[in-house]
C-alpha cells in the first residue's frame, strides 16, 4: 500500500515537536467552517479528526447530533482539520478537500459507513485497496461530482501537501498526537466526550 512520502514523515517525527501557546485564530483564517453562526462572540470549535478513527465517528454520529440538538448550536463556528492516521483516511480527505460546499454531507456518509468500508481492505488481497478507493469515491459521487474532475483534483500534489503541513502545523502548534482532539476557543480537550461536557464548555466559553 503506498504512503505518501510527507504522510510517512509526519509519523516518524511524532512526539517530538513541542507544543506552543494555544493561539489559534490564525491556523483557521483561511478554513471555512462546516458550521457558521451569526454570533460575532460565537465560540470556535476545531476537530483534529481521521476518517478511520472509531473514536472520529462516535462523535459525528452520537456526540455532534446531540450538539446540533442543543439550545447552543446557533452560537459555534465548528471546523474540521483533517488528521489522517493510515493512507484510507488521508484519500477520505484528499476527497474531502475536492468537494466544497458537500464537504459536510460526503462526512457524514463516510463517518456513518464507516464499519462497512473499512472491511472492504484486505492486507492479503491488494486489489481490495482499489475496491475501498472507489467505495469511498461513490460516496462523493452521490453528491454529484464529476469523476474525471475529483481524481485530478485528489492526485494534485499541492494539495495533498498543504493538506498535510496543516497536520503537521496542528502537531507543533498544538501537540495534536491521536484523534478525535478539540479546541474549544484556547482550550484543547482529548478524545470523544459526552455531549454534556461539550455543551458545558461551550456555555463556560459563552460567558467569558
Amino acid at each position: 500500500m503506498k504512503i505518501n512520502k510527507i504522510l510517512l514523515l509526519i509519523f516518524l517525527i511524532c512526539g517530538s515537536l513541542n507544543a506552543e501557546s494555544i493561539n489559534y485564530k490564525g491556523f483557521i483564517k483561511d478554513e471555512i467552517p462546516l458550521i457558521k453562526s451569526n454570533n460575532p462572540n460565537a465560540v470556535d470549535i476545531i476537530e483534529f479528526s481521521s476518517f478511520t478513527c472509531s473514536h472520529c465517528r462516535d462523535f459525528h454520529t452520537i456526540t455532534l447530533p446531540e450538539i446540533k440538538q442543543s439550545e447552543i448550536i446557533d452560537d459555534i463556528n465548528y471546523y474540521i482539520i483533517d488528521f489522517p492516521l493510515d493512507y484510507f483516511a488521508f484519500y477520505a480527505s484528499r476527497i474531502g478537500s475536492c468537494i466544497g460546499d458537500n464537504r459536510s454531507t460526503f462526512t457524514d456518509i463516510v463517518y456513518d459507513q464507516q464499519d462497512t468500508w473499512k472491511k472492504i481492505y484486505k492486507s492479503s488481497e491488494p486489489e481490495s485497496q482499489f475496491e475501498l478507493e472507489n467505495t469511498l469515491m461513490n460516496y462523493a459521487l452521490q453528491l454529484g461530482h464529476s469523476e474525471s474532475k475529483l481524481l485530478q483534483c485528489i492526485k494534485n500534489e499541492d494539495m495533498q501537501n498543504k493538506l498535510l503541513a496543516k497536520q503537521m502545523e496542528a502537531q507543533k502548534k498544538y501537540k495534536v498526537e491521536s484523534t478525535p482532539t478539540f479546541l474549544i476557543n484556547d482550550e484543547k480537550i482529548m478524545g470523544n466526550q459526552p455531549a454534556v461536557k461539550f455543551i458545558d464548555i461551550i456555555k463556560k466559553k459563552l460567558k467569558e
